[in-house]
């Protein structure tokens, strides 16, 4: 019986895995994914462990990244487009309001999106579904054990410290499950633990009373879905199914604008939120301001929200926010903007939708645990990027995956080209390509 969760094949002289058997059981490994699951093991428990998660994460990740220099620089070179963004960021700290933050964080986020990078060249997408799966599994065990709810019983919080933050856990962890548990190539020792952990991560997410995350994971349930129905058709078929189903949307979206005041309604009352999404559109227009000031360059990578900015300092105590933290413009591209300007936010935009494209993509053409999990991934991030800000951030594991997701996707569609030109990835001074399935 083997249990294993091989690394990608770059080399065969480097990457053979090792063999130890133990009475019948025979355990493979390779180093590059030893250190790929401590780095994610670190950052998923980074609410537990503080500062030793993101140690933990940093000394992992930066083994990966010095293990063989050359493949790192040659893959940083090849995702120029994921330097250059987070170089932005770091860079915003010359003309940045709170100029020693902007530094730290930029520097923080250009080692995040390094390991990341490296990450997604030297592990096989699958590999890296599993690690998420495990981790995430952890992670909604440690939840339940933990027991903690908010003051009044107002939602469950289990590890983290508030319920947004469970949800967002908790819907890796459905989505993930739910991809494993599809996956009819993977054995059952994977298959029947993600029914568990599915249930698991359903059960805590409904304890945490999110509705945003509820919303979000049911429209991600819906597009898998619809995933699962394009696979069966043919191209021309899939792409007729495509063109109706864009047409259909545009026409239940005039209808439905029609009918805005008693589906706003409706949903006010079925959330309990105020008829002002909880202050978002107050909060909307303040960034709009913002941004109008300064649109270009903006005030910096998380220079807006600091103990002493004005603006900070009067939401906080406009919304009764007395721990002065924790708290967003809940809009990605708006507060984005505020901080890195529509410059910087036009490049992230540009990545984060090509990873989408190129994650749905994949899923339709190719469907696998992986390609069902990233695709599943962006689009639930999609979804909330309207109402909350969701990358990118520094030691963050979602920014972590939506890097992945873009290098993944960039070098599928290479794979597919060198395959129909009769090309190879294995040029000198190239890094091998993992396998994509």
């Amino acid at each position: 019986m083997s249990v294993a969760m091989s690394g990608a094949q770059v080399t065969p002289a480097r990457t053979q895995a090792r063999g130890i058997p133990r009475k019948g059981w025979t355990i493979s490994y390779s180093p590059d994914v030893l250190a790929a699951f401590a780095a994610i093991f670190g950052l998923a428990f980074i609410p537990v462990l503080g500062s030793l998660g993101a140690l933990l994460f940093l000394m992992s990740g930066m083994a990966l990244v010095l293990r063989r220099p050359g493949e790192t620089l040659a893959a940083l070179r090849r995702e120029w487009a994921i330097v250059l963004m987070a170089l932005w960021c770091l860079m915003s700290f010359v003309w940045s309001d709170y100029a020693s933050l902007t530094l730290r964080y930029g520097i923080q986020l250009c080692l995040t999106a390094a390991i990341a990078v490296v990450m997604a060249y030297r592990i096989a997408p699958m590999t890296f579904v599993k690690i998420i799966f495990l981790t995430s599994s952890l992670e909604g065990v440690a939840s339940l054990l933990s027991g903690r709810t908010r003051a009044g019983g107002m939602g469950y919080l289990g590890i983290y410290a508030s319920k947004n933050a469970l949800a967002g856990a908790m819907a890796l962890l459905i989505i993930v499950a739910l991809a494993v548990l599809i996956d009819r190539r993977l054995p059952p020792r994977w298959r029947q633990p993600a029914l568990g952990s599915l249930m698991l991560g359903t059960v805590l997410m409904v304890m945490g009373k999110s509705s945003g995350a509820l919303v979000s994971t049911l429209g991600v349930v819906m597009i898998f879905g619809l995933i699962l129905l394009l696979q069966r058709l043919t191209p021309h078929v899939r792409l007729v199914a495509i063109t109706m189903t864009i047409v259909l949307s545009a026409a239940v979206a005039v209808l439905l604008s029609s009918m805005t005041d008693e589906l706003a309604k409706a949903f006010l009352d079925l959330t309990g939120k105020d008829i002002t999404l909880t202050g978002r559109t107050d909060l909307w227009a303040v960034a709009l301001q913002q941004i109008a000031e300064r649109p270009f360059l903006g005030v910096g990578y998380q220079a807006f929200w600091v103990h002493g900015q004005p603006v900070a300092e009067q939401l906080w105590a406009e919304f009764g926010i007395k721990g002065r933290g924790g708290f967003n413009f809940h809009n990605t591209l708006l507060s984005n903007a505020v901080e890195i300007g529509v410059i910087g936010t036009a490049l992230q935009t540009v990545i984060v939708f090509g990873a989408l494209w190129s994650s749905l993509s994949w899923a339709i053409r190719s469907p696998s645990a992986a390609s069902i999990f990233f695709a599943l991934f962006m689009v639930r991030l999609f979804l909330l990027m309207w109402i909350e800000v969701v990358y990118f951030y520094q030691f963050n594991a979602v920014t972590l995956t939506i890097i992945v997701a873009v290098c993944y996707g960039r070098r599928l569609r290479e794979a597919e080209r060198l395959t129909h030109s009769g090309g190879s990835l294995d040029k000198p001074g190239r890094p091998g390509l993992p396998a994509v399935t």
